[in-house]
């Protein structure tokens, strides 16, 4: 299986998604998931940015090299599973029956965009992630088992 987290830049939301969720995925012993991150507007090539690695690095999470990259038709037709950070991610792809937002299988909101914020407001949407990624992980491992 093959799941792509999507937000704006690719420098953020969902590099810290990809990071916190490979290592629940790992804590959990679940192989076949492959996890990958992108932007819809991404800073193609930057880093992931200082507050977000910051943010992992207080939560002990393993921070894997990574540069902005921009999500194309070929990622969505390879993934099993594109999970946006806000609706209107899911609306720029098409709003098609593998993408979802993050809100949508876990029952939360859309998760807002730290870009510019102090570390706090870095480690406040970690934290919002990885309740919505906690969430989310039992919906994977059964689908798995399907």
């Amino acid at each position: 299986m093959k799941i792509i987290f999507v937000c704006s830049g690719n420098t953020c939301r969902s590099p810290m998604a990809e990071c916190a969720f490979e290592q629940m995925l790992k804590k959990e012993g679940v192989e076949g998931v492959e996890v990958e991150s992108r932007g819809v507007v991404a800073a193609v090539g930057n880093p992931i940015s200082e507050n977000a690695v910051k943010a992992l690095e207080k939560k002990g999470i393993p921070l894997k090299e990574h540069v902005a990259t921009q999500i194309t038709t070929d990622d969505i037709l390879g993934a099993d599973l594109v999970i946006c950070m806000t609706e209107r991610h899911k609306i720029r792809l098409g709003n098609l029956p593998k993408v979802f937002t993050l809100g949508q299988l876990t029952g939360a909101y859309d998760v807002q965009d730290p870009f510019g914020g102090d570390e706090a407001t870095y480690e406040k949407c970690l934290d919002e992630i990885l309740k919505d990624l906690e969430k989310l992980l039992p919906l994977i491992k059964r689908q798995l088992t399907l």
